[in-house]
């Protein structure tokens, strides 16, 4: 699949065809769901690979049903009669239970992919890591997702310390009394503030875990100016940790035996604004430590700040997910696929 109707990458799969071709150096066929595609599958040869279009871009795909419900529906069932086998491959749609993610585990022989089974087995490590300290890093601008991870890490032992960035750390600051002026308007507007009371009481139950921001760096007119976080409310936004909060956050990754990172901790697409993201990367890259990078961000801030995803233990290629996940959900692909395992046995 690829984008969400609406949104500005909902476009057809027909763009990824070139890429995909010079990636694995063959041909690759693509079909539209309005032709005969079951006739296009079917006079493949061996070795042959068809592309089909986005499935988003059939009405029933993104319902939630669950996977006996979605086997039943015609074109499932089309695709079944000329398929062997499904494989699942992706970690980022796991959480769903979508039409082409789980309908065909009904029908078909089902399996998990290598990318798939690399991203539970690294999960897994960080979840169950026995060595201290370890270390959650927390950053982002979807605080929802890091507080169920932050709750689940911090009430199941899984963490001895937490270092809280980018939007989430700053609903911190505000759940302990601090104003940050202008930037309150933005909270307000996303419906951040409902996330208060569980923050303060977390922080309240686990304050020696748990490291804050000491200052911030904001857009000041146009200039990049180092403030503290005594000198909030400001009239401007702030768009990166500090100085004092970059040498904290890397003393505290220097001593860690497990980093589980989340979230970039400021605006690292604008150039200004990306020395906190670098070099809370670069502490981590320099560490010896078992290293999980997940993060729907994270691997653009990898490219585009000059990392390689060789640098760290692993880097997971999903966001809301491998989070699920991390929150001590089940994932209902995987599930399902571990039940379809067991019954090929």
């Amino acid at each position: 699949h690829q984008g969400r109707k609406g949104q500005e990458d909902f476009v057809s799969l027909k763009n990824h065809l070139p890429l995909l071709e010079k990636l694995i150096g063959k041909k690759i066929f693509f079909s539209t769901w309005a032709e005969d595609f079951k006739k296009k599958i079917s006079s493949l040869k061996e070795g042959e690979i068809l592309l089909m279009e986005n499935t988003r871009f059939l009405d029933f795909e993104s319902e939630e049903k669950t996977p006996e419900e979605h086997s039943k529906q015609p074109l499932i069932k089309d695709l079944a009669l000329v398929s062997d086998a499904f494989v699942l491959d992706a970690l980022s749609v796991s959480h769903r239970s979508h039409a082409s993610v789980v309908g065909f585990i009904p029908l078909l022989p089902s399996y998990s992919g290598p990318v798939l089974d690399a991203e539970i087995t690294n999960l897994d490590k960080a979840l169950n890591f026995q060595e201290h300290p370890r270390l959650l890093f927390l950053g982002g601008a979807k605080p929802e997702d890091s507080l169920k991870t932050l709750s689940f890490f911090l009430k199941e032992n899984k963490t001895d310390k937490v270092l809280v960035s980018g939007i989430f750390g700053e609903l911190f600051l505000v759940a302990l009394g601090k104003k940050f002026g202008k930037k309150d308007e933005f909270f307000e507007s996303k419906g951040f503030f409902s996330l208060l009371p569980e923050i303060k009481g977390l922080y309240e139950k686990f304050r020696e875990k748990i490291v804050l921001p000491k200052d911030f760096a904001l857009d000041k007119n146009g200039k990049k100016a180092n403030i503290s976080v005594e000198q909030l409310p400001l009239d401007f936004i702030s768009k990166d940790i500090g100085e004092k909060t970059i040498q904290d956050f890397s003393k505290e990754i220097s001593k860690a035996k497990l980093i589980v990172f989340n979230g970039p901790p400021g605006v690292f697409e604008e150039k200004a604004f990306s020395l906190g993201t670098k070099a809370i990367l670069k502490a981590m890259s320099e560490s010896s430590a078992f290293t999980f990078l997940g993060g729907g961000d994270t691997g653009t801030a990898l490219e585009s700040l000059g990392f390689s995803s060789k640098q760290f233990s692993f880097v997971s290629l999903s966001g809301k997910a491998s989070l699920n996940y991390l929150s001590g959900k089940k994932l209902v692909a995987v599930e399902e696929l571990k039940k379809a395992k067991l019954e090929l046995k």
